[in-house]
């Protein structure tokens, strides 16, 4: 019997015992080919023992250091090497633990510089249903994950969410032949209603999570947004936890929509599972007012800024760049698209195809004419999700509800990106024979 309280105990884990590219294995030996790169964290892939060989050479050079008390070469390192792939604009870093921690630490950052800029009504938030921005209390009341919101209602804060680009599902563009911006002109809307001069940030995910996964917004959208926050005087904070760091084929996938936001929070991919590792990038604007008046951000962990987890940060880095693995998923990408576009032309289940690069999202539909979800009685979701485990492949089972809480099946497929089209081929194979078993 375990010791580990369990995340989940209806569910019997195997036990892990290594890793080596794109697959795990299990302690009977068994292979599983990760096609959601574990939660979307693994990028380099599995097993890349030159990391801790890396960090057992330097020894006591990456003692613990307590960031209020000094700084230490690694994360200097490691944030000149994220500015140096940055978009233009962003001018400072503040190392975390996750993504979790990334984005309560950009909210408060998005408190402190208004309340000292001497606006202090600038307090509220918006942010987006179908998203997900962290577990703790204040980043699951900036989420819209409503499965995982109604057990902690009572403790949530008071933020305002508006409707996704979700172009699927989107009353907006249902009858007007695709994307009319009607999302984004919502923010606007929002901000007007609750008083532009209490409005402080809007935060997004560039490209939507697990709650809806892979949905990428018009290619105008993020600039509607930036133009809307600069009228009001908005921060824009970019959620880049699970689509930032190549995922999409860019090092930050806002690149594509041509805009820079105040902030960018990231995670899983810029420590590929290696060491727990998040960061917020901040823009020129923002630091500067807190560099040239020397003021203290009233925040911090005790592992902000871990020196073995910056130090291992920038040997992901270092691979990354070595390799080609902040581009590679944007050429890969495509062959993972084409594949589950074909799968769609075969399955009438399945409703939408979406995303970019290496991150995939596929909904499923009991009726593709009208986008009508599976019942939730049916377990869709969680039935494949064990059928594709049990053939050695392991998908991410999207949390339910995509349908706006009235069910909806979804599926995220986030491989490393050293994933070859052969490996993809498994993962599209093996969902193909599943799909056809359950339907």
């Amino acid at each position: 019997m375990s010791s580990v309280f369990s995340r989940d105990y209806a569910s019997e884990l195997p036990m892990m015992a290594r890793g080596s590219g794109v697959y795990v294995y299990d302690d009977t030996g068994k292979a599983y080919l990760d096609g959601m790169g574990s939660a979307g964290v693994v990028g380099i892939g599995h097993g890349r023992t030159e990391i801790y060989d890396a960090l057992a050479k330097a020894g006591d050079t990456v003692t613990f250091a307590y960031t209020a008390t000094f700084s230490h070469p690694w994360q200097e390192k490691l944030a000149a090497s994220i500015l140096s792939v940055a978009p233009e604009g962003i001018d400072s870093v503040y190392f975390v633990s996750g993504g979790s921690e990334a984005n309560e630490t950009a909210l408060k950052l998005a408190r402190q510089y208004h309340l000292d800029r001497g606006d202090a009504q600038r307090h509220k938030i918006i942010s987006r249903w179908q998203s997900y921005h962290g577990v703790t209390i204040a980043t699951l009341s900036l989420s819209g994950r409503t499965s995982w919101r109604t057990p902690y209602t009572p403790y949530l804060l008071p933020v305002i969410h508006i409707a996704p680009p979700y172009e699927y599902r989107c009353a907006y563009c249902r009858d007007n032949g695709g994307c009319t911006l009607d999302c984004a002109d919502e923010l606007e809307k929002a901000i007007n209603l609750e008083g532009p001069e209490t409005v402080a940030a809007f935060f997004a995910e560039t490209i939507v999570g697990t709650t809806a996964a892979g949905l990428v917004p018009h290619k105008d959208y993020y600039k509607r947004v930036r133009e809307i926050c600069d009228r009001y005087g908005v921060l824009f904070i970019a959620d880049e936890v699970l689509a930032g760091y190549g995922r999409t084929g860019k090092p930050f996938a806002i690149s594509d929509w041509d805009v820079t936001p105040d902030m960018i929070t990231c995670g899983k991919a810029i420590g590929s599972g290696y060491a727990p590792l998040g960061a917020v990038l901040v823009n020129e604007r923002i630091t500067d007012f807190f560099r040239s008046n020397r003021k203290r951000f009233v925040h911090g962990f005790t592992y902000s800024g871990h020196p073995a987890s910056c130090f291992i940060g920038q040997q992901v880095f270092d691979i990354m760049t070595r390799e080609g693995l902040f581009a590679r998923p944007g050429e890969i990408g495509k062959y993972l698209s084409s594949r589950l576009q074909e799968l769609q032309q075969r399955h009438s289940c399945i409703g939408d195809v979406r995303g970019k690069g290496l991150y995939a999202g596929v909904e499923f539909v009991a009726d593709r004419s009208t986008r009508q979800p599976f019942p939730v009685e049916k377990a869709f979701t969680s039935r494949l999700v064990a059928l594709m485990r049990e053939r050695g492949v392991i998908v991410g089972g999207g949390v339910p509800g995509a349908n706006f809480g009235k069910g909806g099946d979804h599926i995220q497929i986030t491989p490393p990106y050293v994933v070859s089209e052969e490996e993809i081929d498994i993962i599209v194979d093996t969902l193909d024979e599943v799909i056809t078993e359950l339907t």
